[in-house]
């Protein structure tokens, strides 16, 4: 990367620092450790960037837009099988076993918990997804949806693993307006 493209520079600073903080934690974020990883010297960190709370909200709203490609994705299988509940299900389901989805979502959330300025930029994924799924089931079921999507999200990274589809698929069919048999335990997967 050359000194002669700035705005590359710039790029690549927040790609490291999106990528620290999925790796890290937001609030293990530094100028140094964004340098190394970028490849650029310290003082570029400083240059593009006023403090690393400016880069640490570059970094979020860059995984912030990475999850918006993945909703898209899900609007179009949605589209695709017009609102299927195993379309639905196999989406939530791919995305809970993506980590660096898992950790930019809670990074987000957690973000948010602490910086009233970062709630807009955390709450984008769970109005994004009840827009989505209003078409299909609803407001009123799109926000329980939404709210349940958090909640496995979160399940997830404590436990490492995703829910199994079976149980995904029991939380989620009271919301589509679908009839299903309860799964089994077996099936139901560890919920502690």
């Amino acid at each position: 990367m050359s000194k002669r493209d700035p705005e590359a520079r710039r790029t690549a600073i927040i790609t490291a620092a999106a990528d620290l903080v999925v790796e890290l934690g937001p609030e293990r974020l530094t100028h140094r450790r964004v340098a190394e990883r970028a490849g650029v010297p310290l003082g570029s960190t400083t240059q593009y960037f006023k403090s690393i709370d400016e880069l640490r909200t570059r970094a979020l709203e860059r995984l912030a837009a990475e999850i918006d490609d993945d909703l898209e994705a899900v609007r179009e299988s949605l589209a695709t099988s017009n609102g299927s509940i195993d379309a639905l299900v196999d989406d939530l389901h791919d995305y809970l076993r993506n980590h660096r989805n898992l950790a930019a979502d809670v990074s987000l959330m957690s973000a948010a918990a602490f910086d009233a300025d970062l709630r807009e930029l955390s709450l984008r994924w769970q109005n994004n997804l009840i827009d989505i799924l209003t078409a299909y089931v609803g407001p009123t079921n799109a926000h329980a949806l939404a709210i349940l999507a958090d909640g496995v999200t979160i399940h997830a990274v404590q436990h490492d693993a995703p829910l199994p589809k079976a149980t995904l698929r029991a939380i989620v069919v009271p919301f589509m307006g679908a009839d299903s048999k309860p799964p089994t335990p077996n099936e139901m997967g560890p919920t502690r």
